[in-house]
């Protein structure tokens, strides 16, 4: 066998990878805008305690990001033409372009909401009580929706069954994206009271320089946002203002204030993947709860369906390597599996995201998915081996914090 070229050896590889020769080293070093805005901005990015024998027992602060209300009695945005609910095309248009978001007036009728919500409501108490709940900081997510009620089948597609707007929603959603634009996720977000706020972040984490987004996030609203409710904390405009501190290579600079949120139930608003955001503090007895559909442009995903294709043989013997490169190895924001995976950083072999096992378990057809379960589930129901569950303790045997229930976060509104 001939002797493999010194160019080739690892070691070598190793020491070239420490020169300062690498192609795009800055342009991938770079947390722009992050530095400049954490730097011009010290009291917005406040983190609240992770682990889940803290939560609860954060401390409010007064004059901090949160510490805000609605824009009409915000003393910066009083008297500011921000988006106002309305079933105006134009206006919502205008509103999407200019502040990065827009609210569509009545998008569901009172009827088509309380059916959401009455499912929204058993199902994260059937969640509970089987014991495979999703916990956050701010309160509880119900993952994969989709399984869960045919009312979410509807949400998701927009029909008008469940969505009376759905024609116009997916209009302003293809003008924003284009055609062929994909579901990310669905989600229910339910913030309780004392639960924690969330960190400002924004969806769209890349290419922040796009002059058009290539995320959005269509939210339902189930329950009525303000101030009090924990309405979503945003900062009108934001979407513009980073995507141009990237663009022009210049400092982000102070921000605005974050405001709540207001919308009535059955309004849907649609943002931006760049606009900056985060849930809000529930202060009510009364559950909060939005339906989070995210939304992408169809590029952005795997052009193989590693997930289906890949022989089992392969994956049987795949190194921790292999399996993320083919994406068996949820993070945070990507590929997580009925929610396993939130919370995982998406290191090679990191347990708490592997998702092979679901696939394992499909081939063997045992995988047992969670579907809609309520207080009035039986036992049996309750306590069935599902794959989630399975999926979660052998990710904690393996030394990991369990990503999902049982202790995991994601990003929320």
């Amino acid at each position: 066998m001939s002797a493999v070229p010194e160019e080739f050896d690892p070691a070598h590889v190793a020491t070239m990878a420490a020169s300062e020769g690498h192609m795009y080293r800055n342009e991938l070093a770079s947390r722009d805008p992050m530095p400049s805005v954490l730097e011009a901005n010290p009291d917005i990015y406040f983190v609240p305690p992770k682990r889940s024998s803290e939560w609860g027992q954060w401390e409010y602060r007064t004059g901090a990001y949160y510490d805000t209300t609605v824009a009409a009695k915000h003393p910066y945005w009083h008297g500011e033409d921000l988006p106002v609910a309305t079933k105006d095309i134009q206006r919502l248009r205008s509103d999407m372009v200019t502040w990065g978001y827009c609210k569509i007036e009545d998008a569901l009728s009172a009827e088509q909401v309380a059916v959401i919500r009455q499912r929204v409501l058993e199902q994260a108490e059937g969640e509970r009580l089987a014991g495979i709940a999703q916990k956050t900081p701010s309160g509880q997510n119900i993952n994969c929706c989709v399984n869960k009620g045919q009312c979410f089948e509807a949400l998701l597609e927009q029909h008008p069954s469940m969505v009376q707007g759905g024609a116009l929603i997916e209009q302003l959603v293809t003008e924003a994206l284009g055609e062929n634009w994909i579901s990310n996720s669905l989600i229910a977000s339910i913030a309780l009271k004392g639960g924690v706020p969330q960190a400002l972040h924004q969806d769209q984490d890349i290419a922040l320089d796009s002059r058009s987004p290539l995320t959005i996030n269509v939210m339902s609203v189930i329950t009525d946002l303000d101030e009090n409710t924990g309405g979503t904390l945003i900062i009108p405009g934001s979407h513009r203002t980073l995507s141009d501190s990237v663009r022009d290579q210049k400092p982000a600079g102070k921000l605005p204030p974050a405001i709540n949120l207001d919308a009535k139930a059955g309004t849907i608003v649609i943002t931006d993947g760049r606009l900056i955001h985060s849930t809000g503090i529930n202060h009510t007895d009364t559950p909060r709860i939005v339906m989070l559909n995210g939304m992408q442009h169809p590029v952005i995903r795997q052009q193989e369906n590693w997930m289906l294709s890949v022989k089992p043989q392969v994956l049987g013997r795949a190194s921790p390597k292999l399996l993320q490169r083919m994406g068996y190895q949820a993070t945070n924001a990507a590929q997580t599996n009925e929610g396993h995976g939130f919370g995982a950083s998406g290191g090679v072999g990191e347990a708490a995201g592997l998702t092979v096992d679901f696939r394992f378990a499909a081939d063997e057809g045992d995988y047992l998915r969670v579907g809609e379960l309520g207080p009035d589930s039986s036992p049996e129901e309750l306590n069935a081996p599902y794959t989630l569950r399975e999926v979660v303790t052998k990710a904690r045997a393996g030394g990991q914090s369990a990503p999902v229930g049982i202790g995991g976060t994601k990003r929320n509104l």
